[in-house]
């Protein structure tokens, strides 16, 4: 019992000594979580326990983990949004790290732009044919929805009692005596006929050959198309404006897509565009950006981009859901790696190696993002090596000097 009790006492006076001797290194003369005064001055802690503070490498007392080295008093020299300052990384902390290094360079770059959208009509090839009085509806002579017409075809035939009192003033005009009154009230009868009730010249023509009233007057096409809509049906009373026909050439279509905001500076009238449509995976369109929508949808950040395509054999049909990819002209950049690009404040920053294992905060100003590569506007110069891989880790490192030296957000 006696040579146990020596042996429990001999271990407990080893472990004393060893905590003193390994325990003097971190707290030293400063505070617990301090680093020490003055600039430039090489310091080592714990990632995880910031409070641990020791002059020489070795594992964290807590932990167990590899302390990292630091310099007291270095901070990044006016760039915005940085905690921290100068990260010092051993050689064996970048490869536990996965810290890569790529340079700043000029290359071509250009940002490919793909969103969702949909066939519409093309506006200046549709057409609406409006009642030009008040009457009824003899006959339709077309009488469906998606019925092909040809430009002055008959449409429909409609009584009307105001275009037949109109038609009589022309004939009383035609006869009249006196040539002055008769000039007159001939040229303001034949425009009310062509203004008003939508007359051709043949239909007054034959007016004026017959010398009787042409009731009821017959509606024509007045193009060549598809009858995309058809509101009215034989013996409806109808009153002036009201629509009887809406017409569509199909012959060309327009494609509106839906543009992300963050892409919308990409797009540019005049541009290339593809376009293939869900229900022909196999077909490809080309178009050209024929517009772009002044005003952001508020709702979902995009922008209306609108292209215009030929449609010969009618396969794109109004409301078919389709996608746009626009590959603009690539023009020389100043690019990093994206993954280089940090977003950890207000402003995005990469970290620069000034020299080997030295690594230090840059904000700087974005442009595109293309292939795997990020435009620089601002913020380092060519040749300039930064942290393509690893960087999270570098800022994480940053902030944890900063948390240990007093610093707060």
């Amino acid at each position: 019992m006696k040579k146990k009790t020596v042996f429990i006492s001999a271990a407990v006076l080893v472990a004393l000594v060893l905590a003193v001797v390994f325990l003097r290194p971190v707290r030293s003369n400063q505070a617990a979580g301090t680093p020490p005064a003055g600039e430039g001055v090489e310091y080592y802690t714990c990632p995880m326990h910031p409070s641990v503070i020791a002059y020489r490498p070795g594992p964290c007392p807590i932990c167990g983990m590899t302390l990292v080295k630091k310099v007291s008093g270095g901070h990044p020299g006016g760039h915005e949004d940085v905690q921290g300052g100068e990260v010092v990384v051993s050689p064996a902390q970048r490869v536990q790290a996965n810290i890569e290094t790529a340079a700043v360079r000029r290359m071509p770059l250009s940002a490919s732009v793909s969103a969702s959208g949909v066939v519409a009509f093309a506006e200046p090839f549709q057409s609406v044919v409006t009642a030009r009085g008040r009457g009824r509806i003899e006959h339709l002579f077309v009488d469906r929805t998606g019925a092909a017409v040809r430009k002055g075809e008959p449409l429909l035939s409609v009584y009307s009692p105001e275009l037949i009192s109109a038609e009589e003033e022309y004939l009383i005009a035609l006869s009249g005596t006196e040539e002055g009154t008769r000039v007159q009230m001939i040229g303001a009868s034949r425009k009310r006929l062509m203004e008003r009730f939508g007359l051709t010249e043949s239909q007054i023509s034959r007016l004026e050959r017959e010398r009787d009233t042409q009731s009821p007057a017959t509606y024509s096409s007045p193009m060549a198309g598809t009858v995309i809509r058809k509101p009215v049906v034989e013996g409806q009373y109808v009153e002036e404006g009201m629509t009887l026909f809406e017409l569509a050439d199909l012959s060309r279509v327009w494609v509106i897509a839906s543009v992300n905001e963050q892409d919308i500076r990409s797009v540019r009238i005049g541009e290339p565009v593809e376009v293939t449509v869900e229900a022909y995976p196999g077909l490809l369109y080309r178009g050209r950006v024929g517009f772009i929508e002044p005003v952001l949808d508020a709702d979902s950040r995009t922008v209306r981009v609108r292209t215009e395509l030929a449609n010969p054999d009618g396969r794109l049909k109004p409301n078919m859901y389709a996608r746009i990819a626009l590959k603009p002209a690539s023009r020389e950049a100043l690019v990093v790696p994206t993954s280089a690009v940090l977003f950890t404040g207000r402003h995005p920053l990469v970290w620069v190696e000034s020299e080997p294992g030295r690594f230090a905060p840059h904000v700087v100003s974005v442009g595109l993002s293309a292939g795997g590569f990020t435009e620089i506007l601002s913020g380092v110069d060519e040749g300039d090596m930064v942290a393509a891989t690893g960087g999270f880790l570098i800022d994480s490192e940053s902030r944890l000097e900063a948390h240990a030296g007093g610093e707060h957000e």
